[in-house]
C-alpha cells in the first residue's frame, strides 16, 4: 500500500521534470533573413522566430531591427572590451541557445 501511495505521488513530478520548453522554430523566409542579417546570417534560425506573424515588409524590417540591435549591443561591448561579444549581443536580443 505505501509503495503505491509513494509510486502515485513521484508520477506527476517525474512528468513535470520531463516536460522542456519548445524550442523555436524559424517559420518565415530563411532566405530574407540571411539578406537583412549580413555578418550575422548563421543566426537566422534562432533569431528569425521573433517576427513571426509579419509578412512582406513588416517581416523586413522586423529581421533588419532584430539584427540591429545585435550589431549595436555587439558595438558596445567591443567598446568596453567585452569578451565574446558576438554571442552575447545575439543571447540577450534571441535568448540564448
Amino acid at each position: 500500500m505505501k509503495f503505491t501511495t509513494v509510486l502515485l505521488l513521484a508520477l506527476p513530478a517525474v512528468s513535470l521534470a520531463q516536460t522542456a520548453p519548445p524550442t523555436p522554430t524559424p517559420t518565415g523566409n530563411l532566405t530574407v533573413c540571411k539578406q537583412q542579417a549580413g555578418p550575422y546570417a548563421q543566426f537566422c534560425a534562432r533569431c528569425e522566430p521573433q517576427c513571426n506573424g509579419r509578412t512582406g515588409t513588416a517581416y523586413s524590417q522586423c529581421l533588419y531591427s532584430v539584427f540591429s540591435d545585435i550589431n549595436y549591443i555587439e558595438s558596445l561591448c567591443e567598446a568596453h572590451n567585452g569578451n565574446n561579444c558576438e554571442n552575447q549581443s545575439v543571447d540577450d536580443v534571441c535568448g540564448p541557445a
